[in-house]
């Protein structure tokens, strides 16, 4: 078992993904099958929801919290919300439940013993980075759920005044630098998308770790060989970004770009196609396990599994990754895989805790 954050240690997932959602040693969820119901019926409503969509319908939210009230009710508050985090983690729906724990009046629901949502869920995002090492070495495909939920929510999540949670910034530029470090070529375009969304909150967060982040975009424009002017032409905007403050006002500028990269909007969210990360090839996998995104499968899996076994995926190859443009290229899929891995670039750990900090600062902007 490997221990993480503060005394709390989760082993592998990959050993028995059957029981992924639930905590080893830990006993199935309560006996008289709220947690499954309750769980079942909130992944019913976020399935149907078009999560290209800016944020969630009031009924919706108004929807969930009930559910989530009620298994406030029946003392399982917490078992659905780690239930939904892993949900999102190992398996599908990551976007949608992202959403789901960046809206306030989710966020600020708290348990019978006043513990509320947020700590729920901002514990299992640090945890989830302190973990991401040993994530992109051992399943790349986890790794790159987790990186798409952390982006999600610090794309959507505000605090009481509108402003950002500043401290999920930092873990956020590490995630993309680990990005181009492992895949450059096919993650490119999701490292353009989140610099168009959030730079100058970045900027403003994080100055020196967002620097680093563009030297090394600036890097790879000179050495790599990427194939495709489209991938040069990203690279090339992302730079442009910031050397005019996070933000292209040129018209002409504007649509050479869109014209350059298949997808470009320079309106949120600023890509028209849906962001996925290609994880690398590891090396006791034969061949990359391909995503399946249709909603219909995804729905019929939860109805199976939840009244079945209480597991909430039937095909555990299904996690939803991220992946760039680059991906979009079907005539790319015959490429040499084996070659990226064993060239990938690892960044040596980090101090324990040093870019994310204590989480309980995260509370009391939330009190």
């Amino acid at each position: 078992m490997t221990s993480f954050g503060r005394g709390r240690g989760w082993s592998s997932h990959s050993q028995d993904k059957e029981q992924i959602l639930r905590r080893p040693g830990e006993g199935s969820f309560d006996s008289n099958g709220s947690t499954n119901k309750i769980l079942k019926d909130i992944l019913d409503k976020l399935i149907t929801f078009d999560e290209r969509e800016i944020a969630l319908p009031p009924q919706l939210i108004k929807e969930i919290i009930q559910l989530l009230t009620l298994a406030n009710n029946k003392n399982c508050l917490k078992q659905v919300c780690d239930a939904l985090c892993k949900q999102a983690t190992y398996h599908c729906m990551t976007t949608k439940i992202a959403m789901m724990f960046s809206e306030y009046k989710v966020i600020i629901l708290q348990d019978n013993n006043n513990c509320l949502i947020r700590q729920y869920f901002l514990s299992f995002l640090q945890d989830n980075y302190q973990s991401k090492d040993k994530d992109r070495m051992e399943d790349r495909q986890t790794f790159a759920n987790k990186v798409l939920l952390h982006s999600e929510v610090y794309n959507r999540m505000r605090l009481y005044d509108g402003n950002r949670v500043e401290i999920l910034a930092k873990p956020l530029i590490d995630y993309l630098m680990d990005l181009l470090q492992d895949n450059p070529k096919d993650n490119i375009y999701f490292i353009m998308i989140q610099i168009l969304r959030v730079g100058k909150d970045f900027h403003k967060s994080c100055p020196e770790d967002l620097k680093t982040l563009i030297m090394a975009i600036r890097q790879l424009l000179v050495k790599e060989n990427l194939h495709s002017p489209e991938n040069y032409a990203i690279l090339l905007l992302v730079i442009e970004l910031a050397n005019n403050n996070y933000e292209i006002t040129d018209t002409q500028l504007k649509q050479f770009y869109m014209t350059n990269i298949k997808s470009l909007s320079f309106n949120h969210p600023f890509s028209l196609v849906e962001l996925k990360v290609v994880p690398t090839k590891t090396e006791n996998e034969n061949q990359l396990r391909e995503i399946d995104n249709n909603q219909q499968i995804v729905k019929e899996d939860v109805k199976n599994d939840v009244s079945e076994r209480g597991n909430y995926s039937k095909n555990t190859n299904v996690p939803r990754a991220i992946r760039g443009s680059g991906a979009l290229d079907k005539s790319k899929k015959g490429s040499n895989v084996n070659a990226k891995q064993n060239s990938l670039k690892l960044t040596p750990p980090r101090e324990k805790n040093k870019g994310w900090g204590h989480d309980d600062r995260f509370h009391e902007h939330y009190e």
